[in-house]
């Protein structure tokens, strides 16, 4: 089902990025109607901008509720699809797009400066630099409503076990219920994808200090 609000969103991002001479392997939107759910991937290689981070993911989560809820409060929206639908057009939910995230490390850069991976020395490294990280993240992330988590997988091998897929997640939350045009809320969610962009800058800095002291 057609997204208009969603999809101009989608479409001034793309635009934006393509402007920015931002290379964007992956730009993917999706639709799922058995959760009434809609969402745009965006997958940046960082390898070449970067020694120590691989690539950016950036996750942008929709649905019809806050499809209709927001068509519902901008003028000029009164014959979209999805305010036909009495279960959509009545609800009164809070119209905001769920953020997520993702900067995948390469934790190979980290063993290979070791002395010694036997036993659980790569493990251990990793978490000091996981731990270095998120030390100077709560320094410069201090004035933003943002939850950050890692997710990092376990292997092992014949000198013991180490961390693999080593990714830092963001989770925020943009709210439009403040906005009455497109452009509006265009305007907002560019200003807030270049705040990521600028706080990948960030990470790319702090991985490349903090991986001095983990190894």
């Amino acid at each position: 089902m057609n997204y208009p609000i969603f999809n101009a969103i989608v479409n001034q991002v793309e635009t934006r990025l393509s402007k920015r001479a931002i290379e964007v392997d992956h730009f993917r939107i999706w639709t799922e109607e058995k959760i009434n759910a809609a969402g745009l991937e965006i997958s940046m290689d960082l390898s070449d901008r970067s020694n120590h981070l691989k690539k950016l993911v950036i996750n942008l989560d929709w649905d019809k509720f806050r499809e209709a809820s927001l068509a519902r409060q901008m003028p000029g929206m009164e014959k979209h699809p999805f305010l036909k639908i009495p279960a959509l057009s009545g609800n009164n939910i809070t119209p905001y797009i769920d953020v997520e995230t993702m900067w995948y490390f390469d934790e190979e850069v980290l063993y290979q400066k070791l002395d010694s991976t036997i036993g659980n020395r790569r493990m251990e490294a990793a978490s000091q630099w996981m731990e270095f990280i998120n030390k100077e993240l709560k320094r410069i992330l201090t004035e933003e409503n943002i939850i950050t988590r890692w997710h990092v997988e376990i292997e092992g091998d014949l000198h013991g076990r180490y961390v693999t897929d080593m990714s830092l997640i963001s989770y925020m939350q943009y709210k439009l219920d403040k906005f009455t045009s497109i452009n509006e809320i265009n305007a907002y969610v560019e200003q807030n994808i270049q705040k990521i962009l600028l706080r990948t800058q960030a990470i790319m800095k702090i991985a490349s200090k903090t991986l001095e002291m983990a190894a």
